[in-house]
């Protein structure tokens, strides 16, 4: 190792090496790719090959980097941009050691039978994402089947007790490392992290539109409650999701169209409310282009905050001219694409200099990675990202975060937050609107974010009994 590991990294690599199979919850920035890399090195000097995954093509480089700074190890690269024929033959040559690798690769390699062959170890990384049918919980169903032990990392496994045992039966984990920043062998690597909430009221010019999409929702509502499908305004996003699955898979065309109605209004009035008319407007003319007729109060309300700002963006203008944050390095998180745009135009168009940080749909890896290396070299100050900048990938070291909205997810919150505070002190500014979804969505993360915690700790503990996958009986089979 030419690294020196901090105590905690080291006893938490000793207990998985100890222990076998773990799941590792660690904050962000607290070096969860050494203790991967502790554990390989075990491997490594018993003669065993091993492997470590990671959800994209740019954090497997980054962790291919990292693995040669720590170990001195040259890793073997595979991912999809790697031919099939190549890829079958480097994961047992004698001159691979540590393959990194992304898990759609090395699932859709699975075929080849000794694919694991002299294997000791697989590490997963963001390991959150090891639930349904991503391709991690097939890959480590075969790791298992081959003996190798399996590490997850993550900075949060999510809220719910179902989701973290999911993730635990998909890893084949009983064993859990966690450590907070309140502990005392990490706390002395945790920088403050100043927090400010910064509540804005929307206009009246706003708030008619959003009354307009709120009449039609109400409106749709009432029409799907005669057809036995219950709906308000006030259900998340993620309930309204699956009863438009539902609607689909029973094919209930009858409700679907005025389901279709409500949704579009639901979501044109929370672009409305938390993002702005910018990102609206963009939304109605995408349904223009879809549709052949668009309800009339969603064009109505189109038209009625055409050309208007949302109240959030002069606020963020003035919290990025204060001397606390002039000319400082900035991140600034937008839920949507359009949104992401709007701001870097605006910003640009004060004399800011700022940059987007956008998923693969507006942007390749590589465009990625050059925009990053950008943000390094000072070219730009600010970097807007959409929910790309929130996992995993390493952003260079800012010194404040800005959140443009509030997001129900304790797994993308924390991440959010793990962007600054890294190496020096942070800022983070959340910006939420009276009275919308922004202030539930605040109250929802942090209550998720304490009970997941909790959770955790009450499985390593003991106190929280894991259930036991139930076998199914023949009578499952013959329902």
């Amino acid at each position: 190792m030419q690294v020196i590991p901090r105590e905690y990294q080291q006893t938490i690599a000793d207990h998985i090496i100890e222990k076998g199979n773990t799941l590792v919850v660690l904050p962000t920035g607290l070096g969860k790719t050494l203790i991967g890399a502790l554990v390989i090195e075990h491997f490594l000097n018993r003669g065993k090959r091993c492997m470590f995954l990671a959800p994209t093509r740019p954090l497997v480089n980054q962790h291919s980097k990292k693995i040669v700074e720590y170990l001195n190890v040259h890793p073997t690269v595979i991912t999809g941009e790697t031919p099939k024929g190549s890829r079958l033959k480097l994961y047992g040559d004698e001159f691979t050691k540590v393959v990194i690798a992304t898990p759609q690769t090395v699932n859709n390699d699975l075929a080849k039978e000794d694919l694991f062959r002299g294997y000791g170890c697989i590490i997963i990384d963001e390991c959150h994402r090891a639930v349904g049918k991503y391709a991690y919980t097939n890959v480590a169903k075969h790791a298992k089947e081959n003996g190798l032990l399996i590490v997850g990392l993550t900075a949060s496994p999510g809220g719910k007790a179902e989701r973290i045992q999911q993730i635990m039966d998909s890893l084949s984990v009983d064993n859990v490392e966690i450590r907070t920043d309140l502990q005392r062998d990490v706390k002395q690597y945790i920088q403050p992290l100043d927090v400010e909430w910064v509540y804005v009221d929307l206009s009246e010019e706003l708030k008619k539109g959003a009354e307009l999409l709120q009449q039609l929702m109400d409106e749709k509502a009432r029409t799907l409650q005669s057809l036995n499908i219950n709906v308000t305004r006030k259900l998340a996003r993620a309930r309204l999701s699956q009863i438009y699955h539902s609607l689909i898979q029973h094919k209930y065309f009858a409700a679907l169209g005025h389901f279709s109605v409500f949704y579009n209004a639901f979501h044109g009035a929370e672009l409305l409310e938390t993002e702005g008319p910018y990102a609206f407007d963009q939304f109605v003319e995408r349904l223009k282009k879809r549709k052949k007729k668009v309800d009339w109060r969603i064009t109505n309300a189109q038209g009625m905050v055409k050309g208007l700002e949302h109240p959030k963006v002069p606020i963020l203008l003035s919290k990025l001219a204060e001397a606390e944050l002039k000319g400082k390095k900035v991140i600034i998180f937008a839920q949507y694409r359009d949104q992401v745009n709007h701001i870097v135009d605006v910003l640009n168009a004060k004399g800011f200099r700022a940059k987007c940080f956008l998923g693969k749909k507006e942007g390749t890896q590589h465009v990625q990675q050059q925009t990053l290396e950008e943000f390094e070299a000072d070219k730009f100050d600010i970097l807007v990202a959409s929910s790309i900048g929130e996992e995993g990938i390493h952003i260079p070291a800012v010194d404040a975060a800005i959140f443009y909205e509030p997001v129900p997810s304790e797994i993308r919150s924390i991440q959010r937050r793990g962007r600054v505070g890294r190496t020096k002190e942070g800022k983070v500014i959340v910006l939420i609107t009276k009275g919308t979804r922004d202030e539930t969505f605040r109250w929802v993360a942090a209550a998720r974010e304490k009970r997941m915690h909790k959770i955790i700790k009450g499985i390593k503990s003991g106190q929280i009994k894991r259930k036991k996958k139930e076998q199914p009986s023949i009578t499952d089979y013959l329902r």
